[in-house]
């Protein structure tokens, strides 16, 4: 490897560490499972749950959808190189989840959803936060109120409708956002961590 190589990777590990640094503080807000593959950054909410976890499927999946655009606000902000950009997907569904392996065990997920949910992201559009029809139905289900723009995806042949994520007008997420810091405070306080570890919480991104 040349040194001009060397250097480049190295400013690309530099940005990425930086970058997925800020997302963290992102997905520890609202207590969400993240897991990096390659340079996708996978999140779930809803799976696993801890104990304490009393949300809805519709809270699950609007959290994932206020990830989904605090992650494409947070980009800018660390890097001021307009050509970076990122592709947010979104998709809710059934999966298959657990710890594989022996060394460095990992939690991972399995299943079409999580597919779907990669698919929402390839066929997605840069800076944009792009959903299925099922997690559209849940956000309808609990009234969560969002700006949408609807489009057709080809995907495998098949057309099929997802929206595009304008801007959140959930007054519920902003409340729920509250009581998630204040219960991670309340963690901290009673185990004396001052970083406390994220409550673990199907929709996908």
């Amino acid at each position: 490897m040349s040194i001009g190589w060397a250097v480049l990777w190295a400013e690309l590990v530099e940005l990425l560490n930086t970058l997925y640094s800020a997302f963290d503080e992102v997905i520890l807000d609202w207590g969400l499972h993240k897991e990096v593959i390659g340079d996708a950054y996978f999140i779930s909410s809803g799976c696993p749950v801890t104990e304490d976890e009393k949300a809805a499927p519709d809270q699950f999946a609007m959290r994932a959808v206020e990830v989904g655009l605090a992650l494409q606000r947070v980009v800018p902000t660390v890097c001021d190189d307009n050509s970076v950009q990122m592709r947010c997907g979104i998709h809710s569904g059934n999966v298959i989840a657990g710890v594989v392996g022996k060394k460095g065990p990992r939690y991972h997920l399995f299943g079409p959803s999580v597919e779907f949910a990669n698919l929402m992201e390839s066929t997605g559009i840069p800076t944009r936060v792009q959903i299925s029809s099922a997690t559209k139905a849940w956000l309808d289900c609990g009234g969560h109120d969002y700006d949408f723009e609807e489009r057709l995806v080809e995907i495998s042949g098949e057309e099929h409708k997802t929206f595009l994520v304008n801007r959140s007008k959930s007054r519920a997420a902003r409340q729920i956002r509250t009581a998630l810091a204040m219960h991670r405070h309340d963690q901290a306080t009673v185990t004396g961590d001052k970083h406390p570890r994220p409550a673990k919480s199907g929709s996908m991104l």
